[in-house]
């Protein structure tokens, strides 16, 4: 799948390198797919259209220190010719699922709205002309781009179609996967209090509280879990991406709980991975949001956000909770610096005063950590 996108993005140069790249017909989940070469027939390339585009908007709050790089640790940055590239192509939407074998899109328009449904080995995926907010079977999944109306022909940015769309298309069960290493980082500790509640507790205590029940889950489920506290301490962020290297941890995951004080209306559960490069992010909190850079923990790209995915749907199921999305942002010092596939969760909103009431139980925090049980069984 990833092959077949690289194509739109590049065009004639990897049309040779793609020889023998086969193209997925239709299975169940979990199942071989059966494959057929696409090398016997020519495939039109499409042309891909550069448009300028809009910076990320400062949405939201979000109380996560953004911090500076382990010191051994380089942050590059593309040539600006390449981010050129691959950061403003557009292709028409017909074309990838023609290329990738997906449904035929259908469309919607209501009130005004223009929607395209594509069916998928991995469930129903709907995109709005004009919105960065697409839904995966329901689930609010944020592009770095909206579709666009050129010409008028539907268009998705090619980085979204590599970078999100594809991969969410051919999610593997997650037993399937090598990972059995994981490194639960219970946000702040020690003198780092995290946000308050509206109830008055404090975010560490939460945090370090459900790290602890998913540990017993997960330990049970056959993985060896590392928690990167296990009491009130204070962990720098920097240590906690080198304890991760230290443990060989085949996945990363930061526990957080969420506020906007003192705003008190926004709920619900966002699950974060890093924004690709060439790609605007979808929360900023004042970050320099440079799209050219390209940190460590970009080298994990896809899995970063198959496993958002499979959380943050887990996490849906079990709670109930308002969805806020499966989003992507650079300024966590925490996720940017880790070799090795890394999400962090907000867990619900401590501004909220329904939220807080949740995350004050026991039995909801027993339900987020049986979501991550679900999500990596």
């Amino acid at each position: 799948m990833k092959g077949c996108v690289a194509t739109f993005i590049l065009g004639p140069v990897l049309s040779a390198m793609l020889v023998g790249c086969a193209s997925q017909q239709y299975s169940p989940l979990g199942t071989p797919a059966v494959s057929t070469p696409i090398g016997s027939a020519p495939v039109a390339e499409p042309e891909i259209i550069v448009l300028p585009h809009e910076p990320a908007p400062v949405i939201g709050l979000d109380n996560v220190d953004g911090g500076p790089p382990p010191a051994s640790v380089s942050t590059n940055v593309l040539p600006t010719a390449t981010a050129a590239v691959f950061g403003r192509g557009w292709i028409p939407l017909r074309a990838w699922t023609d290329r990738c074998a997906l449904g035929t899109p259908g469309r919607i328009v209501s009130g005004g709205t223009t929607t395209y449904r594509v069916s998928t080995r991995n469930g129903l995926c709907v995109l709005t002309i004009d919105s960065r907010l697409a839904r995966w079977n329901g689930m609010a999944v944020w592009l770095g781009f909206a579709p666009q109306i050129i010409r008028g022909e539907p268009h998705i940015h090619a980085l979204d179609a590599e970078k999100t769309l594809a991969l969410l298309a051919e999610i593997p069960p997650a037993g399937k996967t090598a990972a059995r290493t994981v490194v639960l980082d219970p946000g702040h500790g020690g003198s780092d209090a995290g946000t308050r509640s509206a109830h008055n507790d404090m975010e560490k205590t939460y945090a370090l509280d459900w790290a602890l029940r998913t540990e017993r889950l997960l330990t049970n489920a056959g993985w060896k879990v590392f928690l990167t506290r296990r009491g009130d301490v204070d962990v720098s962020l920097t240590e906690r991406v080198a304890f991760a290297d230290r443990v060989r941890a085949d996945l990363f995951i930061s526990l957080h709980f969420n506020s906007t004080f003192p705003q008190t209306q926004p709920s619900g559960i966002e699950t974060y991975c890093l924004t690709p490069a060439g790609m605007p992010s979808t929360l900023v909190r004042g970050y320099a949001d440079d799209e050219r850079a390209l940190f460590p923990n970009n080298a994990f790209d896809s899995s970063n956000v198959q496993w958002a995915f499979r959380i943050h749907r887990a996490l849906l199921a079990q709670t109930h909770a308002h969805d806020d999305g499966i989003k992507r942002a650079r300024f966590m010092g925490v996720l940017r610096y880790q070799n090795r596939p890394a999400v962090l969760v907000e867990g619900g909103f401590l501004s909220n005063d329904q939220d807080a009431a949740n995350i004050q139980s026991g039995a909801y925090r027993e339900s987020l950590a049986q979501a991550l049980m679900d999500a990596l069984k």
